[in-house]
Protein backbone atom coordinates (compact mmCIF):
# COMPACT_ATOMS: atom_id res chain seq x y z
CA UNK A 1 0.00 0.00 0.00
CA UNK A 2 1.19 3.46 -1.08
CA UNK A 3 1.66 6.52 1.51
CA UNK A 4 -0.91 8.63 0.94
CA UNK A 5 -0.12 12.03 -1.52
CA UNK A 6 -1.39 14.98 -1.50
CA UNK A 7 -3.71 15.29 -4.60
CA UNK A 8 -2.00 18.77 -5.54
CA UNK A 9 1.49 18.41 -6.85
CA UNK A 10 2.22 21.69 -5.82
CA UNK A 11 1.46 20.69 -2.12
CA UNK A 12 3.79 19.14 -0.05
CA UNK A 13 2.73 18.97 3.30
CA UNK A 14 0.38 16.58 4.06
CA UNK A 15 -2.02 18.07 7.75
CA UNK A 16 -2.64 15.26 10.13
CA UNK A 17 -6.01 14.85 11.21
CA UNK A 18 -7.52 16.81 13.92
CA UNK A 19 -8.28 14.73 16.90
CA UNK A 20 -10.63 16.29 19.45
CA UNK A 21 -8.97 17.21 22.63
CA UNK A 22 -10.49 15.75 25.88
CA UNK A 23 -11.93 18.36 28.37
CA UNK A 24 -10.10 19.80 31.37
CA UNK A 25 -11.40 18.09 34.15
CA UNK A 26 -13.91 19.29 36.40
CA UNK A 27 -13.02 21.08 39.29
CA UNK A 28 -14.12 20.06 42.88
CA UNK A 29 -16.80 22.90 43.71
CA UNK A 30 -17.89 22.81 47.45
CA UNK A 31 -20.94 23.92 48.33
CA UNK A 32 -20.56 27.30 50.83
CA UNK A 33 -24.04 26.66 52.42
CA UNK A 34 -22.58 23.19 53.47
CA UNK A 35 -19.42 23.81 54.85
CA UNK A 36 -21.17 26.70 57.14
CA UNK A 37 -23.38 23.90 58.12
CA UNK A 38 -21.07 21.46 58.74
CA UNK A 39 -19.07 24.06 60.92
CA UNK A 40 -21.83 24.07 63.83
CA UNK A 41 -19.17 21.77 64.73
CA UNK A 42 -16.40 23.30 65.03
CA UNK A 43 -13.81 22.78 62.37
CA UNK A 44 -15.62 20.06 60.26
CA UNK A 45 -16.72 22.59 57.70
CA UNK A 46 -12.86 23.49 56.87
CA UNK A 47 -12.03 19.64 56.90
CA UNK A 48 -15.18 19.69 54.39
CA UNK A 49 -13.48 22.07 52.15
CA UNK A 50 -9.66 20.23 51.94
CA UNK A 51 -8.41 22.54 54.80
CA UNK A 52 -7.30 20.14 57.46
CA UNK A 53 -4.90 22.16 59.45
CA UNK A 54 -7.09 25.23 59.32
CA UNK A 55 -10.11 22.88 60.59
CA UNK A 56 -7.81 21.38 63.38
CA UNK A 57 -7.09 24.61 64.60
CA UNK A 58 -10.49 25.65 65.29
CA UNK A 59 -11.34 22.39 66.94
CA UNK A 60 -8.45 22.89 68.94
CA UNK A 61 -9.03 26.67 70.03
CA UNK A 62 -12.80 26.18 70.66
CA UNK A 63 -12.46 22.65 72.57
CA UNK A 64 -9.32 24.76 74.83
CA UNK A 65 -11.59 27.92 74.99
CA UNK A 66 -14.56 25.47 76.10
CA UNK A 67 -12.41 23.75 78.84
CA UNK A 68 -10.95 26.85 80.14
CA UNK A 69 -14.30 28.05 80.79
CA UNK A 70 -15.95 25.04 82.70
CA UNK A 71 -13.68 25.56 85.58
CA UNK A 72 -15.12 24.95 89.49
CA UNK A 73 -15.56 28.75 89.52
CA UNK A 74 -16.95 29.64 86.01
CA UNK A 75 -16.95 33.35 86.37
CA UNK A 76 -15.29 34.22 82.93
CA UNK A 77 -18.27 36.83 81.79
CA UNK A 78 -15.62 37.98 78.64
CA UNK A 79 -14.89 33.89 78.02
CA UNK A 80 -18.22 33.31 76.60
CA UNK A 81 -17.76 35.81 73.93
CA UNK A 82 -14.87 35.26 72.78
CA UNK A 83 -16.09 31.51 73.05
CA UNK A 84 -18.90 32.84 70.59
CA UNK A 85 -17.01 35.10 68.28
CA UNK A 86 -14.23 32.13 68.05
CA UNK A 87 -17.12 29.67 66.65
CA UNK A 88 -18.95 32.09 64.51
CA UNK A 89 -16.12 32.98 62.73
CA UNK A 90 -15.49 29.42 62.55
CA UNK A 91 -18.68 28.99 60.50
CA UNK A 92 -18.08 32.77 58.25
CA UNK A 93 -14.37 31.42 57.64
CA UNK A 94 -16.09 27.54 56.28
CA UNK A 95 -18.36 29.15 54.31
CA UNK A 96 -15.90 31.99 52.43
CA UNK A 97 -13.29 29.39 52.01
CA UNK A 98 -15.80 27.68 50.15
CA UNK A 99 -16.87 29.91 48.18
CA UNK A 100 -12.69 31.00 47.51
CA UNK A 101 -12.12 27.17 46.29
CA UNK A 102 -14.94 27.92 43.95
CA UNK A 103 -13.61 30.77 41.97
CA UNK A 104 -10.04 29.38 42.16
CA UNK A 105 -8.45 31.57 44.06
CA UNK A 106 -8.19 29.88 47.73
CA UNK A 107 -4.67 30.16 48.82
CA UNK A 108 -4.51 26.72 50.71
CA UNK A 109 -6.31 23.34 49.23
CA UNK A 110 -5.17 21.58 52.14
CA UNK A 111 -2.11 20.37 49.51
CA UNK A 112 0.19 22.26 51.86
CA UNK A 113 -0.81 21.89 55.09
CA UNK A 114 3.00 22.57 56.43
CA UNK A 115 3.43 25.72 58.23
CA UNK A 116 5.20 28.58 56.45
CA UNK A 117 6.26 32.07 57.84
CA UNK A 118 3.17 34.41 57.30
CA UNK A 119 4.50 37.79 56.29
CA UNK A 120 3.86 40.86 58.40
CA UNK A 121 0.59 41.94 59.43
CA UNK A 122 -1.33 38.29 58.58
CA UNK A 123 -1.25 37.77 62.10
CA UNK A 124 0.39 33.74 61.43
CA UNK A 125 2.80 35.10 65.13
CA UNK A 126 0.11 36.24 66.75
CA UNK A 127 -2.34 33.45 66.25
CA UNK A 128 0.19 30.66 67.19
CA UNK A 129 1.33 32.51 70.31
CA UNK A 130 -1.99 32.75 71.51
CA UNK A 131 -2.89 29.03 70.64
CA UNK A 132 0.06 28.01 72.68
CA UNK A 133 -1.16 30.33 75.79
CA UNK A 134 -4.85 29.08 75.69
CA UNK A 135 -3.43 25.21 75.74
CA UNK A 136 -0.55 26.48 78.69
CA UNK A 137 -3.48 27.98 80.51
CA UNK A 138 -5.96 25.37 80.43
CA UNK A 139 -3.56 22.53 81.16
CA UNK A 140 -2.64 24.03 84.00
CA UNK A 141 -5.79 24.35 85.24
CA UNK A 142 -7.22 21.15 83.96
CA UNK A 143 -4.59 18.90 84.89
CA UNK A 144 -2.20 20.73 87.88
CA UNK A 145 -5.56 22.19 89.15
CA UNK A 146 -4.31 25.64 89.47
CA UNK A 147 -6.38 28.45 89.52
CA UNK A 148 -5.74 31.12 86.65
CA UNK A 149 -9.03 32.87 86.96
CA UNK A 150 -7.43 35.75 88.02
CA UNK A 151 -5.77 36.44 84.36
CA UNK A 152 -9.14 37.07 83.01
CA UNK A 153 -8.83 40.30 84.34
CA UNK A 154 -6.00 41.31 82.72
CA UNK A 155 -7.74 41.01 78.86
CA UNK A 156 -8.06 44.23 77.78
CA UNK A 157 -3.89 44.44 77.79
CA UNK A 158 -4.14 41.88 75.45
CA UNK A 159 -6.37 43.34 73.35
CA UNK A 160 -4.17 46.43 73.54
CA UNK A 161 -1.01 44.61 72.92
CA UNK A 162 -2.32 42.85 69.95
CA UNK A 163 -3.56 46.21 68.58
CA UNK A 164 -0.17 47.65 68.62
CA UNK A 165 1.50 44.77 66.79
CA UNK A 166 -0.81 45.15 64.30
CA UNK A 167 0.19 49.04 63.87
CA UNK A 168 3.61 48.27 64.39
CA UNK A 169 3.59 45.39 61.77
CA UNK A 170 2.00 48.05 59.20
CA UNK A 171 4.30 50.63 59.87
CA UNK A 172 6.91 48.77 59.34
CA UNK A 173 5.39 46.85 55.79
CA UNK A 174 4.95 50.53 54.91
CA UNK A 175 8.58 52.00 55.26
CA UNK A 176 9.70 48.95 53.45
CA UNK A 177 7.40 49.85 50.89
CA UNK A 178 8.31 53.65 50.95
CA UNK A 179 12.04 52.27 50.77
CA UNK A 180 11.88 50.32 47.34
CA UNK A 181 9.86 53.51 45.98
CA UNK A 182 12.76 55.66 46.82
CA UNK A 183 14.93 53.46 45.13
CA UNK A 184 12.56 53.31 41.94
CA UNK A 185 12.56 56.80 41.54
Amino acid sequence: MEAARPIDPEITEVKAPVTAQAPPPAAMTKNPFVAGLLSGFPGIGNIYNGLYLRGAIFFTAIACLLALGSGEDREHPVLGFVVAFVWIFNVLDAYRQAKLINLGIAQDLGQEDLPRLPKAGQGGLMAGVLLILLGVVASLQLYLGIDLSWMLKFWPLAVIAFGAWLVFSWTRERAKRDEGDEKLS
